[in-house]
This record gives structure tokens, C-alpha cells and sequence, in this order.
């Protein structure tokens, strides 16, 4: 008789998770299975969530070793393997996911869990963002892939790489996942939303409540708010490029707002039909972002100055044949300026003989140049200006009758989204391992990140709802109680349960669990039935 372990950590209430929502089930049954495959693709998929949430950062090339000290067993059926997940079925699971629209299986699988959980579609959040990868990633038939890994506005800031999107709606009830697609890696914001919600609003929204679509300013464009107001109700941020918005921020006084319900903001409405659509804008004054941008805006006055210095002492050691030249130079770097201006100018006339040295008393023609001698001071009343538009913004809806508090609310519960692309891009998450070189199978890469997030969000969400009910809490990193727990703090708790594994003639049978302490045991209980049964096993 030989005894080993196998490690579970936090991966049994990922499994869990991924049970309960049934993704083997769900996606096995919309891509279907074939009688060779040794793993259904379901099940590949749903390894590849467990090793996306296992945050330990390794390719999906090292699945097998990944899988090697798993209880697969246990996450899946008895007669599977840990080397039966290697590279080949993972890179068919992935084909197979593309071929039958990776998007429409993700809203399935997210819609029906919503639904499950009881989570709200009252107010959705959609925002892109972009993935940079390393590679050439060219293709010789560019018009028969999916999307193309390319060079486009990095939000990332990587214009050095290539790059492609994800345009992601969550919930703002837990952050919650409800719909994804991957895109070419130059789409345009201003477009997609448009698309979005022409083609899917209706499948996205409940019968029984209206459903707002909420979004950044790249929405708002006249085209799209004459194309998207018949569909639905939605809530934007107005760009302050549009010359009516910058003058409403430039002049609405604070003194004219009334308090919002939320602590540290103010707003004054206004009546607009920006597109030809009657909607309702807020000047909002955020304390916060004003302290926030003032600080910012201080900082920028200063390596401005810092900036002029040096220019003007290289400016004032040139010469030039006339005064005028001289002068024009000048204006050139003036006009770059934002915060300061020219207080004085002099021309200062220096004779130059034209040869290195002090010139000979005979010598009778004398080149005059000139040197422009300068000061600068800050600009009053350009910093002023910049200073009253600090804290402010607008946000548009084109429900006039929606709660003006419930407007901005929601306006800033598009952290959602943000949160979301926070976690996709997160250093220990398997985004950084991106190096398919097929685009299909990237596209698909995409919808199991975002997988991974609604895996992550459900956990989180029965965790918190359970501890609220039962007004219970858990320790947090500080060893103070918390109610509102982050799912990675639970994971973190997990780490190191392994199951200790008896091996007899051949057969392997789990036979106990170790280092399972109270607090687990508190947070399975909590969980439900089935998780405990995960680790009681």
C-alpha cells in the first residue's frame, strides 16, 4: 500500500462553482460531443476555468503538468486523466467553442445563470478594452480570420504590440458577466456599442423590467444617440469636446447645484436634444475628482515650468539676423504652452566678426546679430480656467424622468466593467500567457477569461449573500471581520488542502483531507451542501 497527496487549495470551490452552473452540461450540449473524444470539450473548457482561477500563471501548453497533482476525479469523472488534457485537446476544445460562436454559447450559459441566481439586468455596463500580444501574427489570407491581431489605440498603452479586444457587459449587481465578443484589434468603440446594443438589447433585457444600457462617452456620438434612443434607455458620460457641454462646464457655479444624495457630489440639470433626441444632461461636481485634479493640475503647472526654463535658456544663447527672427522663434514655443506666458522680450545687438577670438583693431566689418532676452510668469487666467472645469462632468440619459441621484449612481457604478478588465488583465491570470497563433482559437481564448470571471463573480456572490443572511463574517487580510469579502481573499485562506490519496494494487482511492481547519470548514458550510461534500469527501 503507497500513500500521496494531491493538491485541491481553492480549485474544489472553483469546481464547485462550475457544477452548479453545470458549464460541462451546458456546453457539451450547444457544441455537442463526439464519440472519439476522450475529454468533451465541455470538460476542457471547464479545465481551462479551474487553471485560469488556480492564478498560477502557466500556459496551456503545461496543462498536463498543471493537472498532474489535481484530483480530477473529483472536478470531473473517474476514468479521466491528467494527461489526457494536453495541448491537443485544448487547442480542438477551443476550435470546436469557435465554430459554434463562442459569444452566443457565453450569453447562454451567463443569461440562464443570472436568471438562477436571481442577479438584476436593470442596469447592464459595456466597455472595451484591449489585450496586447507578443508576436508578428501575420496571415496570408487576412479576409478569412476572424479578427486581426493589430496595431489600434491601446488602452494599455503598449503601442509598441499588437493587440486585439474584448468588448464586455456586466451586471452592476456583483459585477456580474451577462455578455462578451473579442474583436479585431482596431475596432472603434463608436461603432461597436452601436452594434451591441442593435443586435443583442433585446436578448440582454428582462421581459419584466426596462433595462439601461450604461457607458462611457465613446457612445456618445449624434449618430449613435439617433440610432440607439428608439431601442433602449441608456446613461453616458457627454465628451466635453462637444462645444455646448464645455461651455455648461465652464459656467454652471457650484453655488447653482443642488447636494446630491451621494456623499461628496453635486449637480445642476439641464434639458438637451443633442441628436435630435430629448434627454437630460447633469453638470456634476465631484469633491474628490476636484481635489484629485487640482493635485494633478498643480503637478502639470510645474514641469511646465521646469520645461520652460530649460527651453528659454537654450532659446536666449542662439542668435539671429534680425529681430524678427528672432521673435518668431519664440512664439513657436510659446504657443505650446498651457499655463504661462512671455512677460518681456528684449533684443539685445551683438557685433560678430564672424572668426573665433577677439577681433583686431583694424578690422573694419562687423557682422550684428541679435540675442532675444526673455522672462515668463504664469498665466492667471488660463490656469483659472482650467481650475473651474477641474471635478466636473456631464452625464446624459435619455429617460428625462429618470431620479437624477439614481442617474449618477448608476453612471458611476461603471467601475463594473472596469473591475471586470481589471481581473482579465490581472498579472497572475492566464491573459498573460497569450500565444496562440491561430485567431480562432484566440477568440475563444477570450470568451474562457471572461468564463473565468462569471465562475469568479458566482462564487463571490453566493459567499457574500450567505454571510449577509446568516450575519456572519470572516477574517480579512488585517485579521478583522468582514462581510463583503473578495473571492481571491478566500482563496488565498484555501491554500495548501490537499487530499490524501491511498493507492492499492493499483487503485487509487481518497481516503482523507488535509489540513482542513475551522474557518474552511465555516466558509464550505457557507458556500452549500455540495462544496462540503467537495472537501468532506
Amino acid at each position: 500500500m503507497e500513500y500521496s497527496s494531491k493538491n485541491i487549495d481553492h480549485l474544489g470551490i472553483v469546481a464547485g462553482v462550475c457544477k452548479e452552473i453545470g458549464l460541462v452540461q451546458e456546453i457539451d450540449n450547444l457544441v455537442g460531443i463526439n464519440e472519439k473524444q476522450v475529454v468533451t470539450t465541455g470538460e476542457a473548457i471547464t479545465a481551462m476555468v479551474i487553471n485560469a482561477l488556480g492564478f498560477v500563471n502557466r500556459p496551456l501548453y503545461l496543462f498536463p503538468e498543471f493537472m498532474r497533482n489535481k484530483p480530477t476525479e473529483l472536478f470531473f469523472r473517474e476514468d479521466l486523466k491528467p494527461e489526457d488534457f494536453n495541448d491537443d485537446t485544448i487547442g480542438r476544445s477551443l476550435e470546436r467553442l469557435f465554430e459554434n460562436n463562442p459569444t452566443k454559447i457565453f450569453m447562454h450559459i451567463a443569461l440562464k445563470t443570472a436568471d438562477k441566481l436571481g442577479i438584476s439586468r436593470k442596469f447592464l455596463h459595456l466597455d472595451t478594452t484591449t489585450m496586447s500580444v507578443h508576436g508578428e501574427y501575420k496571415f496570408d489570407d487576412i479576409d478569412q480570420v476572424p479578427i486581426k491581431i493589430t496595431n489600434g489605440f491601446s488602452k494599455d498603452k503598449r503601442f509598441d504590440l499588437k493587440q486585439f479586444v474584448i468588448s464586455l457587459i456586466t451586471s452592476s449587481q456583483s459585477d456580474f458577466p451577462v455578455w462578451m465578443d473579442v474583436l479585431s484589434g482596431n475596432s472603434s468603440d463608436k461603432t461597436h456599442f452601436r452594434d451591441v446594443i442593435k443586435k443583442f438589447s433585446k436578448e440582454l433585457s428582462k421581459q419584466n423590467e426596462d433595462t439601461y444600457f450604461v457607458m462611457d462617452s465613446a457612445m456618445y456620438t449624434d449618430d449613435n444617440v439617433k440610432e440607439i434612443s428608439p431601442l433602449v434607455k441608456w446613461i453616458s458620460r457627454v465628451p466635453e469636446t462637444i462645444s455646448e457641454a464645455k461651455k455648461l462646464i465652464e459656467e454652471a457655479g457650484i453655488e447653482e447645484m443642488s447636494k446630491s444624495s451621494i456623499e461628496g457630489y453635486s449637480y445642476k440639470e439641464y434639458m438637451n436634444s443633442y441628436g435630435g433626441v430629448e434627454q437630460k444632461w447633469l453638470v456634476i461636481f465631484s469633491e474628490e475628482g476636484y481635489d484629485r485634479e487640482i493635485k494633478t493640475l498643480n503637478k502639470n503647472i510645474d514641469k511646465e515650468k521646469d520645461k520652460i526654463e530649460k527651453q528659454l535658456w537654450h532659446f536666449m544663447n542662439n542668435e539671429f539676423n534680425c529681430q524678427e527672427d528672432g521673435v518668431s522663434e519664440l512664439n513657436k514655443l510659446v504657443v505650446k504652452w498651457k499655463y504661462h506666458k512671455i512677460n518681456e522680450i528684449n533684443a539685445v545687438e551683438v557685433n560678430k566678426t564672424g572668426k573665433r577670438g577677439r577681433p583686431r583693431k583694424d578690422m573694419q566689418s562687423l557682422k550684428k546679430v541679435y540675442k532675444i532676452k526673455t522672462g515668463f510668469v504664469r498665466d492667471e487666467n488660463r490656469i483659472e480656467l482650467e481650475r473651474i472645469k477641474k471635478g466636473r462632468f456631464i452625464v446624459a440619459t435619455n429617460d428625462t424622468g429618470m431620479d437624477n441621484n439614481e442617474a449618477l449612481k448608476e453612471y458611476k457604478g461603471q467601475q463594473s466593467v472596469e473591475r471586470g478588465f481589471r481581473f482579465l488583465k490581472d498579472p497572475l491570470f492566464f491573459a498573460s500567457s497569450i500565444f496562440l497563433k491561430k485567431p480562432q482559437r484566440i477568440v475563444s481564448l477570450g470568451m474562457v477569461m471572461v468564463l473565468s470571471l462569471l465562475v469568479y463573480s458566482v462564487a463571490q456572490l453566493k459567499l457574500r449573500k450567505a454571510l449577509s443572511e446568516r450575519s456572519e463574517a470572516i477574517p480579512d487580510q488585517k485579521g478583522k471581520p468582514t462581510a463583503n469579502p473578495t473571492m481571491r481573499r478566500v482563496f488565498q485562506i484555501f491554500e495548501g488542502i490537499s487530499l490524501l490519496i491511498e493507492s492499492r494494487n493499483g487503485v487509487e482511492n481518497i481516503v482523507g483531507m488535509m489540513n482542513l481547519r475551522e474557518i474552511h470548514r465555516k466558509i464550505l458550510a457557507l458556500m452549500g451542501s455540495s462544496y462540503e461534500k467537495m472537501y468532506l469527501c
